[in-house]
């Protein structure tokens, strides 16, 4: 009998595991240094830990950053570009846009592929999906030809207006496998069926740059389990929230882009529904970098378009923002004044006081220093930290700055929050959100450590640390469906709208997902569809996405839709156009299998008195040492209540609560961290 629900996430620095036992409604968690060399290896050290007998995993989720690293460390694969005869400048051109206008400094990001990479095919369909030149095939077959001789590793396809009608792309790939087998191609219309040719064509060149190291890396991560006992599907979890089958991960590697920090968006979600918080900040900080996402109205903040080191990817994800600033984050002094991040000592060496020979004074050490993390009690006295080095390291710094080593630590700590403080507004502020407004989430190994402190510099009075906040990104994926997105173009005044052709593009796309979910073990009765509709103003270029009304288009519904779009510009913009006409532009679905996933253990009663510290010591507070007392969540009860300062120890985090922030257990075991006033 299978009995455990496992997830894995893997961290630049930590690989976190989660496990839930079913019989006995507990989870587990292990955290162990990531393995670079073999991503893999440090995923099975952690599960090795607690399974035995992986035959009694019954169901396995698995967050990835290859793909994401491969992309941002430009060591993806060789690809080539093949599009329509005409077209071969489309990628290099983009929008030829400034999108910091105002930074004499800013450059456009390097193409993933040469000029001299991309191939012309003679062929056309029009806008409307007709064929003005059906393809030229010995123009085909000659640039076939040039690619075998090119030592490609993988051939992107984009052909214009291929999303109307895919029958070109579809022929070229057939012709590629007869004469390439086992090449990797990707098609424009199968990773993203809409319009906008470069976005479109830059989508899909990602999806080609990443496609053979997502796919080897998951094909030797699927051998090493299957040897190991575990001969069940493989989840991978989605950049759009959802989770999906490692064989449909391999057709469609970009949705894998932000695999790992989504899912601490959705072990949010989750937890906002147990503590009825509808509107909530996540934030995810580890040892390499620093995520933010949010929770609207109980939904996660999904954005059908992104943009990643300025490249425009059009693929559903979780609308995040990532800074370099992890408990890794390098020191630093630039025209003699202190610098933190973006560089990162990442798990090797590491920082310095992991005793692993860094000498670079980082985030993590000053931490150390203060006392607000514990030389023997790290990682629940998993890992021993080296004091001195890290003394060493930060006072070298300080000797440059002619600052004391405590405040060389603090100052360290310090540029630290403003700068993650600042990653918070750039999702809020800029957007007219007012942060005060939500619940700051804290997790990740130092997300806790420094939430508090980031709070103070937002004016947010509530804080979030869950249960399993250390290791809560892979707690998340266990909380998550399996979810199926799909897109079609469609170009009307919204008045005018053709109600039966729209609602054939519908179900067209509702059966082409009930077909993907099918083979993810989902029956029909599973399946929940959500409608949606891209629109705008016409005269603009971006468009406003909206939720179609489950009884479908009619009269009645226009003009609901028409209102709500009015709103959501508001929201968005600041401002609308109520009298202005509006257009369709694409539809869109998203389709949730149900899973199993709902583990949700409450206590009965609160605990009556109060907590004891485990121990007490000195910690930094504002260059003054105090004597403060430290506890241990495996003491902590539904009830209790804990004023600051104080230090809270967790076997996969330590929280910092400074003055004037009050801490409560609620029923689950989360603590819920209010921020007073000083004269409270």
């Amino acid at each position: 009998m299978t009995k455990y629900r496992l997830a894995a996430d893997i961290g630049g620095t930590f690989t976190d595991v989660v496990l839930f036992d079913k019989e006995t409604g507990q989870y587990k968690t292990e955290k162990v240094p990531t393995t670079n060399e073999n991503l893999s290896e440090g995923v099975l050290s952690g599960i090795s830990r607690m399974v035995t007998d992986f035959n009694d995993v019954d169901f396995f989720v698995h967050g990835t950053t290859v793909g994401l690293n491969a992309f941002l460390e430009r060591k993806g694969s060789k690809i080539a570009l093949i599009v329509t005869s005409g077209f071969k400048d489309l990628y290099e051109i983009g929008r030829a846009n400034r999108s910091e206008i105002y930074n004499i400094q800013y450059r456009q990001p390097e193409p993933l592929i040469k000029r001299r990479h991309v191939y012309e095919v003679e062929e056309r369909v029009l806008v409307d999906g007709q064929v003005d030149t059906p393809i030229n095939h010995n123009s085909l077959d000659n640039v076939i030809e040039e690619i075998s001789k090119g030592d490609y590793d993988s051939v992107s396809v984009c052909l214009l207006h291929s999303y109307k009608n895919p029958d070109h792309e579809k022929h070229i790939k057939q012709r590629i496998q007869e004469k390439m087998p086992g090449m990797s191609v990707s098609l424009s219309h199968e990773v993203v069926r809409e319009w906008r040719e470069y976005e479109r064509t830059s989508t899909t060149v990602i999806n080609a740059y990443i496609a053979p190291i997502v796919e080897d890396y998951l094909l030797k991560f699927e051998n090493e389990i299957d040897n190991r006992g575990l001969n069940r599907d493989l989840y991978i979890m989605q950049s759009n929230g959802g989770v999906m089958t490692s064989e449909i991960a391999k057709s469609k590697p970009i949705q894998t882009l932000l695999s790992g920090p989504v899912g601490g968006t959705m072990g949010s979600l989750t937890l906002g529904q147990q503590t009825q918080k509808d509107n909530l900040i996540c934030v995810d900080m580890g040892g390499t970098s620093f995520d933010v996402s949010m929770v609207i109205n109980e939904e996660p903040d999904v954005t059908s378009e992104g943009n990643i080191e300025k490249f425009p990817i059009l693929s559903p994800m979780v609308n995040m923002h990532t800074i370099g600033a992890g408990g890794g984050s390098i020191a630093w002094i630039e025209g003699g004044g202190l610098r933190v991040g973006p560089h990162s000592a990442g798990a090797n060496p590491g920082p310095a006081c992991y005793g692993n020979g860094g000498t670079n004074p980082t985030v993590t050490d000053a931490n150390l220093i203060l006392g607000r993390i514990d030389a023997e009690g790290f990682l629940g006295g998993k890992m021993t930290l080296d004091w001195q080095a890290a003394y060493d390291a930060i006072e070298n710094l300080a000797n440059k700055l002619e600052l004391t080593v405590n405040e060389t630590a603090e100052g360290i700590c310090d540029i630290a929050n403003a700068k993650m403080a600042d990653a918070i507004r750039t999702l809020t502020v800029s957007k007219g959100i007012d942060p005060r407004d939500f619940s700051l989430v804290a997790f990740g190994g130092a997300g806790p450590m420094h939430s508090m402190l980031i709070a103070d510099y937002l004016d947010i009075n509530r804080i979030l640390i869950p249960t399993t906040a250390g290791t809560f990104s892979a707690w998340g994926m266990l909380q998550t469906d399996i979810r199926h997105d799909d897109v079609r173009n469609y170009v009307s005044l919204l008045k005018d709208s053709d109600y039966t052709k729209i609602s054939g593009l519908y179900k067209e796309m509702e059966q082409n997902a009930e077909i993907v979910l099918k083979q993810q073990n989902i029956s029909k009765q599973d399946v929940d569809f959500n409608r949606l509709v891209d629109l705008r103003y016409v005269g603009q270029e971006y468009t406003v996405t909206v939720p179609l009304n489950e009884n479908g288009l009619n009269e009645t519904s226009i003009s609901e839709l028409e209102s709500l779009f009015h709103d959501s510009h508001q929201n968005i913009y600041g401002h609308n156009n109520p009298e202005g006409a509006v257009e369709v532009v694409n539809l869109r679905i998203v389709a949730l299998g149900k899973l199993e996933n709902k583990e949700n253990i409450q206590a009965s009663e609160k605990s009556v008195g109060a907590p004891e510290p485990i121990r007490r010591k000195p910690v930094i507070w504002n260059n003054q040492e105090i004597q403060t007392p430290v506890y241990s969540t495996d003491d902590l009860l539904f009830g209790h209540t804990i004023n600051g300062p104080t230090i809270i120890e967790s076997p996969t985090s330590t929280i910092v609560v400074p003055k004037n922030y009050l801490v409560k257990v609620d029923s689950v075991g989360n603590l819920e961290v209010i921020r007073r006033n000083e004269d409270e």
